[in-house]
């Protein structure tokens, strides 16, 4: 079974691209480590890094559910 941080590599680029800004304001941390994660350098498997993966996944999960929501809405319009 693949850890967490080899499943967060390997995820597909995401179209949304969400400030570090936003990831470091909401796990607490900083924006150098939100960037190390994001690239590789710094594993996600635990602490601060862990949290990072998962604000970041829940982040570009919901906003790419908002802006489905958001063209469907358009197309009844």
């Amino acid at each position: 079974m693949k850890n967490q941080n080899e499943m967060y590599q390997k995820q597909k680029k995401a179209e949304i691209n969400i400030p570090a800004s936003v990831t470091a304001e909401i796990v607490g941390c900083s924006e150098s480590l939100v960037k190390q994660v994001r690239t590789g350098h710094r594993s996600a498997n635990k602490g601060a890094s862990a949290k990072v993966a998962v604000v970041d996944d829940l982040l570009n999960t919901g906003t790419t559910a908002l802006i489905q929501h958001i063209k469907e809405i358009v197309k009844l319009g």
